[in-house]
């Protein structure tokens, strides 16, 4: 890969990365509300929900990790 396409990659990851941990935030707001109330019968599906995007935030990350090792090792070696 080279570098432009390096830092295009980045910067979508990053894009997908910041979505995911907006939609965490959302949930997690959803969740404070719901537990104000006793029985909350939605909260086992945010729950679920709330892994799930934890998941892909942890790969969205992961992802972003990798392509910010390579893009700076790509422009030592050009």
């Amino acid at each position: 890969m080279n570098e432009q396409s390096v830092s295009n990659r980045l910067s979508s990851a990053k894009a997908a990365l910041k979505s995911t941990i907006l939609k965490i935030l959302d949930l997690n707001r959803q969740l404070k509300s719901l537990r104000k109330i006793k029985e909350a019968p939605g909260e086992i599906a945010l729950k679920q929900e709330m892994r799930l995007l934890n998941k892909m935030a942890d790969q969205q990350a992961k992802i972003v990790q990798l392509y910010e090792i390579r893009l700076p090792s790509k422009t030592g070696s050009d």
